[in-house]
């Protein structure tokens, strides 16, 4: 195990909150290796945020690419 300095956490809730506030209706989300380690983690972790926000939100993966759509 080994700790890896970091400028700061991410804040899934702001990004999910910035998301649902915009016009758009799909996005997608553009991470790094820095980011989240696989897209299923990137994924997984933004549907969790998007569960606990309670928010008219899905979270969708295609191949490696991660997409947010309202669910309106």
């Amino acid at each position: 195990m080994k700790l890896i300095p970091v400028d700061q956490i991410p804040k899934l809730q702001e990004l999910i909150e910035e998301f649902t506030n915009g016009d758009a209706k799909i996005v997608k989300v553009e991470f790094s290796e820095t980011d989240y380690k696989s897209p299923a983690i990137c994924r997984s972790c933004l549907a969790a945020a998007i569960k606990r926000s309670k928010r008219p939100v899905k979270v969708w993966r295609r191949g490696n690419e991660i997409f947010l759509s309202k669910d309106v």
